[in-house]
This record gives structure tokens, C-alpha cells and sequence, in this order.
């Protein structure tokens, strides 16, 4: 007689339970990115309305340019830490992972008091009214990587909820560093950035613990060569993107005039919600494609193909309500200046919907390594945008480069998807967690990574 203990369990519904609980955990991993990016893209917001509002114009541009040269070293500082780490530790034995993170907060650590010593020598080659303002950067650039870098660990992991944490903690600790600012009468931007800095530091501190991670300065050049094999190109890449907005601009502005570039700018200002949500996707897109990749070939497409549909979707949808703002609304908003901008939304929306569309492809070619190929996909991609709209500037002014933005993100869509799927078809998948592991280790130690192309 068989005697049954339990009911049996068909292995069909155990696939479908795991299958929601993985869905049900991105679904939150998600939620917590784009929750922790609307809360530091209100925090950038309101700390850039606070300085404008205290400082004088040249000392508001002083602080413009600062608060650009920080965005541009944080690039270098994830292209070197974090956005390797998220392509090939988001699933690693412990104490590999551990290690990793150590290296991760480093690199930020590192890179920052690097950028500090240039800083400190750049301010002696400064008009004396900036140089304060130089050295309070730099001063404060270690921290301000070193909280980055755990933020972005944290999400790795996939504890978003921790990384919401760490930037609330650090904009609440604005409220008292600002107020010191202002009580002591010193309100300049330099001061204010100090302040906005030493909060920075203060959040690092508790990101560190929240990691159990101390920054291994020590682990830095291992990382660099056992990594070597995408933190150049992710730097490439890096340049790539903002060289190409900025030629595009410039050229735009020398073929149409600076008032044409203002109208793209005010555009841009309105459709900054897809940016929140490409930016809140970005910081677990790519752990997300790296958890996928363990779970199989199938998995992986999904994933990918969602993060793609989500973007479009939000870009369209957007896009379409501001083709439906009554044109007082958006003088409201922006200013005047918006009656004659308008006439760009469709394009420049277009746009946001076809580079939507590639995100998939591209943060598919991040999760599985094909860094040599992301690099020159991307480089071409840029070329494209700069072409087309110098192209359409030439031929037809505004709109011409509007729509000539179009046909080169509708391009760069086609030729993502075409990398896409060359890798994806030749890349090795599996679903055994022990081997995936030791196959990104062993990627790491070489500096290699498994598609035919790297």
C-alpha cells in the first residue's frame, strides 16, 4: 500500500510559482528605481532652484559648471566601478561579491580625491572669485562617489528599497547642512555646495554599512585589469554620448541660430518625465538583464523586450499628452518662448519613442558582456545623430534637424536590434546558477567575455 504524506505537486505549478515570484521581485526592483530616481531627479531640482534663488547670476552659472563637471566625473567613476560590477557580479559566491564591492567603492573613492588633487591645481589657474568654489567640488567629489557607487551596489543586489533610503537619508540631511549655510550668513555657491557635499559624505558613510563594505583602495588596479575588457569601452561609450549632444547642439545653434536650440532645450525641459523613467529603468536594467541571463535564453528576451515596450510606451504616452496641452499651459510652464517651441514636439517625441525601442537591445548587449560591440554600436550611433541633424539644420532649419533626429533614432534603433541578435544568438546561456557565476569570474579574471566578438 503507498502511503502519500503530502499532496503532490505538479512540477508544471512550481515553474509558474517561481516564474510570479521572479516577476512579483522585478516588478519591486523596478518600482524601487523609478521611485529612488523621481526623489533625486525633485532633489536636483529643488537644490538648483534653491541656489539660483540665492546666488547671483554669474555665481548661478559658476555653479552650473561645477555641478556639470561632477556629472561628468561621476560617468568615469561608474564606467570604471559600478556598471562593470552590474554586468558580472549582480550573481557571484560571497566572497567574490564581497570583494567586488570593495573594489566598486575603491574606484569611486579613488577617482574622487584623483579629481581632488586636479582640482586643488586647476584653482590656482582660476580667476580668485571661482577658486573656492573648485576646491569645495573637489572636497567634496570623494564622497559624492563613494555614496554613488553604494546606491548603485545596492541595487545590484537588488535591495532598492535600501538604495530609496540612502539618497532620502541624503537629501534630509540637506535641510540642516543648507540651514547652516544660510544662519551663518555665508550664502555663496560655493558654501552651498560644500554643504550639499558634506550631506553627500555623511550618506556615503551609511551606505557604506549598509553594503558592509569599506572601500579598498588597496583592490583598486586588480580590478582595472581583471576588468579591463569593459571599463575602456563603457568610457568610449561614455564620451560617445555626450560629445555627440553637445556637436549636435553646437551645430544646430551654428546653422539655426542659439534661439533655435533654446526651443529644443524648452522641449526637452517638458518631456524630462521620460527621462525619470529611462534613468529609474537604468539602474536595475541591466542587473535585471544579468538575473535573466542566469534563468535562460527565454527569460532574458522577455526581460529585454519589456524594458524596451516600457520606455516607448512611456515616451509615447507622454509625448501625446503634450501634443495635447493647450499652448498656455506650456507658456505657463516654460515661458513664452514655448508658443514657437511647441511646433517640435512631435519630432522631438518621436525621437524619445524610437530611442526607447533600442533600450532593450542595448541593455541587452551590457548584460551579456558584448562590451566591444556596445562600443561601436554606439560610436556609430552617435555619428548617425550628429549627421542627420547637421543634415536636416542645412537643409530646412529647425525642423529639418528635429525630423533629421528622428530618422537617425529610427535608424539607431534598427542597428541596436541588429547587434542585439547577432549576440544573442551565438551568446552561451545557462540555467545553472554555480556555473554562471564561475563563467563571469572567470570572465573577469581574463578580461574576456563570452560572445565571439570580445
Amino acid at each position: 500500500m503507498n502511503v502519500m504524506t503530502g499532496a503532490a505537486t505538479p512540477s508544471g505549478a512550481v515553474t509558474g510559482r517561481r516564474a510570479r515570484s521572479w516577476h512579483n521581485g522585478a516588478a519591486k526592483r523596478v518600482g524601487w528605481g523609478l521611485g529612488d530616481q523621481a526623489l533625486s531627479s525633485m532633489t536636483n531640482f529643488a537644490v538648483g532652484i534653491l541656489v539660483a534663488r540665492s546666488v547671483s547670476v554669474s555665481d548661478f552659472g559658476a555653479y552650473a559648471l561645477a555641478f556639470s563637471a561632477y556629472c561628468f566625473i561621476l560617468g568615469i567613476s561608474r564606467a570604471l566601478g559600478t556598471e562593470p560590477f552590474a554586468v558580472r557580479f549582480v550573481i557571484a559566491e560571497p566572497e567574490q561579491l564581497h570583494r567586488a564591492r570593495a573594489s566598486v567603492a575603491g574606484v569611486a573613492l579613488l577617482t574622487g580625491i584623483a579629481f581632488l588633487a586636479m582640482a586643488l591645481v586647476l584653482s590656482q589657474m582660476l580667476p580668485e572669485e571661482y577658486r573656492f568654489l573648485v576646491v569645495c567640488l573637489g572636497a567634496v567629489l570623494p564622497g559624492l562617489l563613494v555614496q554613488d557607487s553604494t546606491r548603485n551596489i545596492l541595487f545590484a543586489a537588488g535591495r532598492g528599497r535600501a538604495a530609496f533610503n540612502n539618497d532620502l537619508l541624503w537629501a534630509v540631511l540637506m535641510v540642516p547642512a543648507f540651514g547652516t549655510v544660510f544662519v551663518s550668513g555665508s550664502v555663496s555657491a560655493a558654501n552651498l555646495v560644500l554643504a550639499w557635499g558634506v550631506a553627500a559624505t555623511l550618506a556615503a558613510v551609511a551606505g557604506c554599512y549598509q553594503c558592509r563594505v569599506v572601500p579598498g583602495i588597496g583592490l583598486v588596479r586588480s580590478w582595472l585589469d581583471s576588468q579591463r575588457g569593459l571599463w575602456p569601452r563603457y568610457l568610449v561609450e561614455g564620451a560617445a554620448i555626450n560629445g555627440s549632444q553637445q556637436i549636435t547642439f553646437f551645430a544646430i545653434g551654428a546653422v539655426a541660430g542659439l534661439s533655435a536650440v533654446g526651443e529644443i532645450k524648452l522641449v526637452l525641459v517638458l518631456l524630462g518625465p521620460v527621462n525619470v523613467l529611462v534613468q529609474g529603468l537604468g539602474v536595475v536594467a541591466v542587473p535585471e538583464a544579468a538575473r535573466a541571463i542566469a534563468a535562460g535564453r527565454s527569460r532574458f528576451l522577455r526581460v529585454t523586450s519589456v524594458f524596451s515596450v516600457a520606455v516607448a510606451f512611456g515616451a509615447l504616452l507622454w509625448g501625446l499628452t503634450l501634443t495635447l496641452l493647450p499652448g498656455s499651459w506650456g507658456a505657463a510652464l516654460v515661458g513664452q518662448g514655448w508658443l514657437a517651441a511647441s511646433a517640435l514636439v512631435i519630432p522631438m517625441f518621436l525621437v524619445q519613442v524610437f530611442n526607447g525601442a533600442k533600450t532593450g537591445a542595448a541593455v541587452g548587449l551590457r548584460g551579456m558582456g558584448a562590451a566591444r560591440r556596445s562600443m561601436w554600436t554606439r560610436i556609430a550611433a552617435s555619428s548617425l545623430v550628429v549627421i542627420f541633424a547637421v543634415v536636416g539644420a542645412a537643409t530646412a532649419g529647425l525642423q529639418g534637424a528635429a525630423w533629421g533626429l528622428v530618422i537617425a533614432a529610427a535608424l539607431n534603433t534598427m542597428l541596436w536590434y541588429l547587434q542585439f541578435r547577432q549576440v544573442f544568438s551565438q551568446y552561451p546561456f545557462t540555467t545553472e546558477k554555480s556555473y554562471f557565476s564561475r563563467h563571469l569570474a572567470g570572465r573577469s579574471q581574463s578580461g574576456e567575455v563570452g560572445v565571439p566578438d570580445e
